[in-house]
C-alpha cells in the first residue's frame, strides 16, 4: 500500500536525514536516520543479501528489483518495511551532500549549544 513520505534534511543537524511517514489524513510519524547509514545502504551491490544498520533502522537493496531499496523501521510496537525508488533516494542524498559535504558535518554543529544542553561547557 503506498504511503506518503517526506524527505527532509537540515544543515544544522548534518548527520541525520528525516523521513516523515503519513499514517492518516493529518498524522505523521517522524524517523531520524543516519545519513551515512542511508549512503552505505545505497552503495550495496545489486542482488546482495546484505543489509546495513543495527537496531531500529536497516537499509537493503532489493534482491529481485534493482531499482528498489528497502528501509526497515523497528519500534517497540512493531516493524514496518518501506520500498523506495533507489534513484529518488540517491538524488535526495546528493542534495544533502551538496549542502554539507561528507566529512564536514562536525563543522556545522554548534558545540557550545550542544554542551550547554547537556549541562556542561565546551573546552
Amino acid at each position: 500500500m503506498p504511503v506518503k513520505v517526506k524527505f527532509r534534511y537540515r544543515s544544522d543537524d548534518p548527520f541525520a536525514v528525516v523521513l516523515d511517514f503519513a499514517v492518516g489524513a493529518e498524522q505523521w510519524v517522524r524517523w531520524h536516520i543516519a545519513r551515512d547509514l542511508l549512503a552505505e545502504g545505497l552503495a550495496l551491490p545489486p542482488r546482495t543479501q546484505t543489509s546495513v544498520g543495527e537496531g531500529d533502522v536497516a537499509v537493503a537493496r532489493d534482491l529481485d528489483v534493482p531499482w528498489r531499496v528497502w528501509i526497515t523501521l523497528s519500534s517497540p510496537t512493531g516493524v514496518a518495511d518501506f520500498a523506495f525508488k533507489r534513484a529518488s533516494l540517491v538524488d535526495a542524498l546528493a542534495k544533502t551532500e551538496a549542502l554539507v559535504p561528507i566529512g564536514t558535518e562536525s563543522d556545522r554543529i554548534d558545540w557550545d549549544r550542544e554542551f550547554a544542553a547537556l549541562g556542561g561547557e565546551a573546552a
